[in-house]
């Protein structure tokens, strides 16, 4: 089941130049949910300056894989929230499906999963980003996004401070 789905998502939302906002400047948002209420994503591009395996430890939750790996900034909104975005295995009903390989979930028991399986791929994020009933939409219209199609080589960048450059040199040509 493919939850979340609309016309705009899952898309790429890629901050133009002009939007200032502290938040979002110069960020790659994976939009996972639009609808009528509004919408939902991460910014792919914010590492936190914050260890999974700090995270963990002050979760009192297993850890075995790579002491480097870092936790992501998903957005403004409630930072306490965790977001798993899944590379591989299989989704369950309430996971929102994005292409063929690729999954969100808010499940804490495929966190707890994933955490001690060293060659699992994912990101935590912290937070999300949120607008409200029609605020997406007066945002692109107004010119402060850009939507592009979901691009999978996107998603988990290993040089995130290169992804908003990437895309708007996609976007511009």
């Amino acid at each position: 089941m493919i939850v979340g789905m609309s016309q705009l998502a899952p898309c790429l939302l890629v901050a133009s130049p002009m939007l200032l906002d502290p938040n979002f400047l110069h960020s790659v948002v994976l939009l996972v949910e639009h609808d009528e209420a509004g919408g939902m994503g991460v910014i792919l591009n914010r590492p936190l300056p914050v260890t999974l395996q700090q995270i963990c430890q002050e979760s009192r939750l297993a850890f075995t894989g790579d002491e480097d790996a870092t936790a992501w900034r998903g957005g403004p909104v409630d930072p306490q929230r965790g977001i798993i975005l899944v590379r591989g295995g299989l989704p369950e009903a309430e996971d929102t499906v994005l292409d063929f390989t690729d999954f969100i979930s808010y499940r804490k028991d495929l966190l707890e999963s994933l955490l001690v399986e060293p060659r699992s791929t994912f990101r935590l994020f912290l937070g999300y980003a949120g607008w409200g009933a029609g605020q997406l939409d007066q945002e692109i219209q107004e010119g402060a996004w850009v939507r592009v199609p979901l691009n999978p080589e996107w998603l988990m960048p290993e040089d995130p401070q290169e992804l908003w450059p990437l895309a708007i040199q996609s976007i511009t040509g």
